[in-house]
C-alpha cells in the first residue's frame, strides 16, 4: 500500500560531481536533493484517501510528482491520508518551505492548511472539484473541476455505435445500453449527461437505462442492477467512478456483457469485458496546475479543464480492438475533437 511517495531531482552540476551527486540524491541518506538546488519551493500533494473508492488513482499522483521533479525542478511530496482521513505528522524541515498545497479528491485545500498545522502556502489547489461553485469559506484557492461530461459522451458515443452494429461477439443489435452511476457523488450528474448525449449522437433510436447505487461501494445493488438491464436488452454498461463497479463486473462475466469503466484504467479486472476505461489523467492536472503556478498563471477561482488540457483519456482496447473498426475510430476521434466545444449545461 502506497502511504507516501517522493519525487526527487539529481542536482546539475559541473564535470565529474555529476555523477557523485546523482548517486547521492538517490540515496535515503540524501532525501532533500532537488535538481533546483537552494530553491524553497515544495509542493504537498494530498492523494485519495487509503481505502476509498478512488484510491488507485494515487498512482498517477505519484507519476505526476515525478514529472514535477524531472520537468520543472521542484520537490513534490506525495502524501495519503489514512482511512479517517488522518495525514498523520508531516516532516517538520519542509514546511518553512512549502510553496503550494494540492488537494485530490475529498478535503478542500483550505481545510488542509488548516489539518496540517502550517501557516498557508502561497498556492492552494484542488483538483477534481466535485462543486458548481466554490465555497465561500474556502478562501483563496484555485479550484479545478474535470470536464468529466466530454469523456462520458465519447463513451456514449462508442457505446450507441457498437450496441447496434453487433460487430463485436458480445454486442447483441438492440439499440439498449445502460449507465450505473454513484448517487452520493455530485460529479454522477455530468457523467449522465455527457453519456446520454453520447449515445443519441450516435443513435438517435437507442435507448439508455439509468441506475443509481446509494453508495459508492455497493457491489451488491450494483450487481443487481447490471443483471436487470442485461434482462431488458443492455449490452454495453457505463460506470462512474466507485468501488461498485465490482459488481458490475460480476454480472458482466456471467451474462457476457461489455463494460466500460471510470476513474483509472481497470483491464486487467476483467479483460474479455472491460472495452475500455476512461481514465482521469490526474497527473496531467498536477503538472499543469504546478507550472502554471510555477510561471505565476494560476488565479484563484473555479476554472474547467478538459480534453484539451489533457485530463482524460480513452484507455487502449486492446483484445477489443479487433472489433472496432477504422470507420468507428475515425468517428470517435473526429468526436473528441469537437467535444471540447460542446455545452453539456442541463
Amino acid at each position: 500500500m502506497l502511504v507516501k511517495g517522493r519525487s526527487k531531482v539529481p542536482p546539475s552540476l559541473a564535470g565529474g560531481l555529476v555523477a557523485i551527486f546523482f548517486l547521492l540524491c538517490l540515496s535515503p541518506f540524501a532525501a532533500s536533493c532537488s535538481r533546483s538546488a537552494g530553491s524553497p519551493r515544495r509542493v504537498l500533494v494530498v492523494g485519495f484517501r487509503e481505502g476509498s473508492t478512488e484510491e488507485e488513482r494515487n498512482f498517477l499522483l505519484e507519476y505526476g510528482c515525478r514529472r514535477i521533479g524531472s520537468g520543472l525542478g521542484l520537490e513534490a511530496e506525495l502524501v495519503v491520508p489514512g482511512p479517517s482521513g488522518d495525514l498523520g505528522v508531516l516532516p517538520e524541515r519542509e514546511s518553512s518551505s512549502r510553496w503550494m498545497m494540492v488537494s485530490c479528491g475529498e478535503t478542500p485545500a483550505d481545510s488542509l492548511a488548516v489539518a496540517v498545522g502550517q501557516d498557508r502556502p502561497p498556492h492552494l489547489v484542488y483538483l477534481d472539484f466535485p462543486g458548481a461553485s466554490v465555497p465561500a469559506a474556502e478562501g483563496e484557492a484555485a479550484y479545478i473541476r474535470y470536464r468529466v461530461e466530454e469523456g462520458a459522451y465519447l463513451c456514449g458515443f462508442l457505446s450507441g455505435r457498437l450496441t447496434v452494429s453487433a460487430e463485436h461477439p458480445l454486442a447483441n443489435r438492440l439499440p439498449v445500453v445502460a449507465f450505473i452511476g454513484c448517487a452520493s457523488d455530485p460529479r454522477t450528474s455530468r457523467y449522465q449527461r455527457g453519456f446520454l448525449r453520447g449515445v443519441l449522437a450516435a443513435y438517435p433510436q437507442a435507448s439508455l437505462l439509468s441506475y443509481l447505487v446509494g453508495g459508492c461501494g455497493d457491489e451488491e445493488q450494483a450487481r443487481t442492477f447490471a443483471q436487470e438491464a442485461a434482462k431488458k436488452g443492455a449490452d454495453i454498461i457505463f460506470c462512474t467512478p466507485g468501488a461498485f463497479h465490482a459488481g458490475v463486473l460480476q454480472a458482466a462475466e456471467s451474462l457476457d456483457l461489455l463494460v466500460i469503466l471510470s476513474g483509472g484504467d481497470h483491464y486487467r479486472e476483467s479483460p474479455s469485458h472491460v472495452l475500455t476505461s476512461l481514465v482521469l489523467r490526474d497527473d496531467n492536472a498536477l503538472f499543469r496546475a504546478v507550472d502554471l503556478a510555477f510561471r505565476d498563471g494560476l488565479e484563484p477561482g473555479l476554472r474547467e479543464w478538459g480534453v484539451r488540457e489533457g485530463i482524460w483519456s480513452l484507455a487502449p482496447f486492446r483484445d477489443h480492438d479487433v472489433y472496432i473498426r477504422r470507420d468507428l475510430k475515425e468517428a470517435l476521434a473526429a468526436e473528441e475533437a469537437k467535444v471540447s466545444g460542446m455545452d453539456f449545461a442541463p
